[in-house]
């Protein structure tokens, strides 16, 4: 079986800086120009695949995350013809951040599994790009309801293990892994990888409730790390171009309505900010969490209970300071969110400030402590302005104006011992403020 962290790895891989370098083999065009060709066939098993949808991506360079992601829209389209062809041209090749594509195929018959390969285009030439695809499996199959209400609107799909990978790159690149059930009840999922998945689940919105189980030919609930030998036949296994029908089951257990929660992370000037956490808690409900796309966007869905909720948002990076929605960097807040279950809540928008690194320089005379600031943005490298003052014990000194992220402040009257002077920062509209302990011995 694929593990969900080999699954993850083997996702992020392809779409590294180092993957992006793969070029194909490139041929002369008629005359040297600032852009570029691809052309290639797609095959399966050693025959054309006609009629396959097939689309160009740019890859654009995101500066705030150092990494290459999918654009938004697709640059060009077109269809295989009978020797399962397909070509583009009019591709920028000008610079190495420019010139980076991928190329996507779907089918709309399910029949191949959506299958992306990256291109390097050069110019006044030809890069020949053939795509071998996999073929796919499918599940048909039918659901009642004990309930009554209708089975529309409930999704079908293998247990893939890979839940908390959203974003337009992933979503664009990889198979749909579940289908709405239709008001009759029939479903029908195609374009799966052929694989060893641990299970069919059955949801009521976007989280799975309940399992198929095989052997007793029903629903039950998903196998945990405390109940899974109970439930050990609930895996299934796909191979290649099979077609399975599920057994007639009824879904038995529903669970309160999903909420949906959506908003955009930007930095103060209004720059949209890519891979920010975003965690929805409370004191009475563990939480769920989402992560901004490359448009800052976010959508976090999940079945909460009732009541006040807290937005925060953090940076793995460590470049923009975490927030709170309606609080400031680094602080608790009030809680801000009132969910009502199934209700959506948008416009939870936030603008992020940049983190900032700090290097000290200490003097002491007798009781008279001086400190020497310099202080630089993370995000950017250059030398904010504001405030800077010392504290200690309740005490605090005047304070100093940064100027180029310099500034130094002065502490008299200190006892005698190795202290831990708190230092202070006010930051500024774009710079969130700190505070950090500097140790100092008076003698």
């Amino acid at each position: 079986m694929t593990t969900r962290s080999t699954r993850r790895t083997w996702a992020a891989a392809l779409l590294t800086a180092s993957a992006m370098l793969t070029a194909g083999l490139a041929s002369p065009a008629t005359a040297a120009t600032s852009t570029g060709a691809s052309k290639g066939a797609v095959t399966l098993d050693g025959r054309p695949v006609v009629a396959a949808k097939v689309q160009i991506y740019r890859l654009v360079y995101q500066e705030t995350n150092q990494e290459l992601e999918v654009a938004d829209n697709p640059l060009k389209t077109d269809y295989t013809d009978s020797k399962g062809r397909y070509s583009f041209a009019g591709l920028s090749a000008k610079s190495a951040t420019s010139n980076r594509y991928v190329v996507l195929v779907t089918d709309r018959t399910g029949r191949i599994v959506k299958t992306f390969r990256t291109i390097v285009a050069k110019k006044g030439k030809t890069v020949t790009k053939n795509i071998h695809a996999r073929a796919a499996a499918s599940l048909t199959g039918t659901l009642a309801t004990s309930d009554g209400r209708s089975p529309a609107g409930l999704r079908v799909g293998p247990d893939h293990g890979l839940y908390n990978d959203q974003g337009p790159s992933y979503d664009k690149l990889y198979p749909d892994w579940d289908t709405v059930v239709k008001a009759d009840g029939t479903f029908s999922l195609r374009g799966i990888p052929a694989d060893n998945y641990s299970g069919v689940v059955v949801s009521d919105g976007r989280y799975g409730s309940q399992c198929y189980d095989f052997t007793r030919v029903a629903l039950v609930d998903c196998a945990t790390g405390t109940d899974s030998a109970a439930y050990a036949p609930q895996g299934i296994s796909l191979t290649a171009g099979e077609q399975r029908t599920l057994p007639t089951v009824t879904m038995t257990k529903f669970g309160p309505a999903s909420t949906k929660l959506a908003g955009t992370a930007t930095d103060a000037s209004g720059k949209p900010l890519k891979g920010i956490e975003v965690t929805v808690s409370s004191s009475a409900a563990a939480g769920t969490k989402g992560a901004t796309r490359s448009s800052g966007r976010f959508t976090v869905q999940d079945r909460l209970p009732a009541g006040p909720y807290t937005v925060r948002f953090d940076d793995p990076k460590k470049v923009w300071a975490s927030q709170y929605l309606g609080g400031g960097p680094d602080k608790s807040a009030r809680q801000v969110v009132t969910i009502t279950p199934g209700q959506p809540i948008s416009g939870l928008d936030t603008a992020l400030k940049s983190r900032s690194s700090a290097k000290f320089a200490t003097k002491v005379t007798g009781r008279t402590a001086k400190v020497a600031v310099s202080i630089k943005r993370t995000a950017t490298g250059s030398a904010p302005g504001g405030t800077f003052w010392l504290s200690f014990n309740g005490l605090s000194t005047a304070a100093d104006q940064v100027k180029k992220g310099k500034a130094s402040v002065t502490f008299i009257g200190l006892p005698k011992g190795t202290l831990s002077l708190v230092a202070h920062y006010s930051g500024t509209s774009s710079t969130a403020e700190f505070s950090k302990v500097v140790k100092v011995t008076v003698e």
